[in-house]
């Protein structure tokens, strides 16, 4: 697993997110990010879940809905203070 906490991950939309904490759970990766402005400056108040899904050799994010599973990772992912 590549160590990607404090580092910058631009979505599909564009949008970009640097990673607060990461965990592994059943073998998957999961994040919690929280989205930066555009010129990388600041940080909002839009925090994400997300999961890391390989397929065909490429890596995927997408968010976790499940609300379960966030409250279980939720408790794995709280950023180190």
């Amino acid at each position: 697993m590549e160590n990607r906490i404090n580092k910058i991950m631009t979505l599909k939309d564009g949008k970009k997110y640097i990673i607060l904490n990461q965990a592994i759970y059943k073998e998957k990766n999961y994040y919690l990010a929280v989205r930066i402005t555009d010129n990388g400056e600041d940080v909002t108040d839009e925090f994400r879940i997300i999961e890391e899904i390989d397929k065909d050799n490429k890596k995927y994010i997408r968010d976790v809905k499940d609300e379960k599973m966030i409250q279980l990772l939720s408790k794995y992912l709280q950023p180190a203070e």
